[in-house]
């Protein structure tokens, strides 16, 4: 037997906050329950306050954007606002976290999990689409509140008239973070090269990435080699998110924002170029190999050379 309900804590950037709501939506109809949203982590003081502009741009829930989102009720309880009830969770063992109807990425595919537990409040990333139980995201994240601006209107018409290559580099917070791999030059110029193999040599490239101004100074080859997307200042991450998923093919970062730009398009999974492994401490450990599926095309992301 279940409760009612069950109130998903979203954290994070544009792409976490959609892996955790999609793994709510999954679960309250998997079990016939309420789901009701929690935001108060974008509330925290520490962001607030924060000098850096890169990485506080990715802590907001501009996932409300989304009509489903904003439609879903809002959790009124003040939980905690400084990452304390997200690190002592993170601590609980299984049988605590049972005990207490609390689910994680840990105990969330379980039958006991799903079937017996009273099922309260979900923390975590829920970094795959293992979670999202058969629900289709483009179903839930198919409407969107009107833009402010014509941008993306009229970047959507440009993407829709080429064989359209979109290449997400993120910077940002990656840069100071220093912990995920941010591929090389090598990386983003082989995708590149291999996706024009498939598309033809006519095709266009375009970069997205959260720093533009950047581009050239990081990566001067590439910035040669496509048309470097400036998001005017009014425009959010769903607009940016949703121009991405208009192009034909990609060669991805090692970001939850690429892969949702990915699966959000109608593009081939032999379309689809990633890196080969994520973070920085692991090398050739292909930790997230669940989340990007077999289908995709693998390249080393400091050599840019093809894996298997």
């Amino acid at each position: 037997m279940t409760t009612s309900k069950v109130i998903v804590h979203l954290s994070g950037g544009l792409g976490n906050q959609m892996f955790q709501y999609m793994a709510g939506v999954a679960l309250a109809q998997e079990l016939k329950i309420k789901l009701i949203v929690n935001l108060n982590w974008f509330s925290n003081p520490t962001f607030v306050k924060t000098g850096n502009l890169a990485y506080l741009s990715k802590r907001k829930a501009d996932i409300l954007q989304f009509k489903k989102v904003a439609e879903t009720q809002f959790e009124r309880l003040p939980t905690l606002r400084d990452g304390r009830m997200e690190r002592a969770v993170s601590t609980l063992s299984q049988e605590v976290r049972n005990s207490l109807g609390i689910l994680s990425e840990t105990n969330y595919m379980s039958h006991e999990s799903i079937g017996v537990v009273k099922t309260k409040r979900l923390f975590g990333f829920f970094m795959s689409p293992k979670f999202f139980l058969n629900v289709d995201p483009k179903n839930i994240f198919k409407e969107v509140y009107k833009p402010e601006t014509s941008w993306l209107d009229d970047l959507q018409e440009l993407l829709g008239s080429h064989d359209s290559i979109g290449v997400h580099i993120r910077l940002g917070d990656y840069v100071t973070l220093g912990d995920k791999v941010i591929p090389h030059e090598d990386y983003y110029l082989k995708g590149i090269e291999y996706l024009q193999t498939k598309l033809g040599a006519n095709s266009r490239v375009f970069l997205f990435t959260d720093q533009p101004e950047l581009i050239s100074k990081f990566f001067p080859r590439l910035s040669t080699q496509g048309t470097t997307i400036f998001a005017p200042s009014a425009t959010t991450s769903v607009e940016s998110l949703i121009a991405l998923s208009r192009c034909a093919a990609f060669v991805c970062s090692n970001s939850t924002f690429s892969w949702w730009g990915a699966a959000l398009s109608s593009a081939q999974e032999k379309l689809i170029v990633r890196p080969s492994y994520f973070y920085s401490a692991l090398p050739e450990e292909d930790s997230h190999a669940d989340l990007w599926g077999s289908d995709k095309v693998r390249l080393h992301p400091i050599s840019g050379i093809k894996t298997i």
